[in-house]
């Protein structure tokens, strides 16, 4: 039998990572009490995990000019936050948007996960194809918006072309 530090669970319990608490950010737009209280329930289920960042914006999630997501993405930047844990994935309403945030986050080594949506877990292989698949949605959208604005540009001049009061 190998020895026990051979043993890939015992590497596991030795990374300094396993050993601190997790720092979690809650996130939310336009919360309730009982969303509220839902997060935190679900981050005291988790053993290790604490509240480092509570963060909510009562804004429009047409824009990432939220000063509550600000705070959250500098929070990632700065290594304050491992795990962020939102209650619904869908924060904002551009799907570009959303891949950003999820990149930024990710990218930075913060895990994402949903409150409600169990699938969504950026540290699951399902999370991750999820993630996956929006940022394809998020390109596919940006590519049809630039040619929807190239077509109408195109037909504008057209247009003005053609206009008996042009000539």
């Amino acid at each position: 039998m190998p020895p026990a530090t051979c043993d890939p669970r015992s590497r596991r319990a030795a990374h300094p990572r396993a050993r601190r608490p997790v720092r979690v950010g809650l996130y939310q737009r336009w919360p309730t009490l009982r969303e509220s209280d839902h997060l935190q329930t679900y981050v005291a289920s988790q053993p290790g995990w604490h509240i480092a960042l509570r963060s909510s914006d009562y804004a429009s999630g047409g824009t990432l000019k939220r000063p509550g997501l600000q705070r959250v993405l500098a929070a990632a930047r700065s290594g304050v936050i491992d795990v962020l844990v939102v209650n619904h994935l869908y924060s904002s309403r551009k799907t570009q948007h959303l891949a950003f945030v999820l990149d930024e986050l990710t990218s930075r080594g913060v895990r994402v996960v949903s409150a409600t949506d169990p699938a969504l877990d950026t540290e699951t292989a399902h999370g991750l194809f999820h993630v996956r698949v929006l940022s394809a949605v998020a390109e596919i959208e940006q590519t049809g918006a630039l040619a929807d604005r190239r077509d109408r540009r195109r037909h504008d001049q057209q247009s003005a072309d053609e206009s008996p009061l042009a000539g």
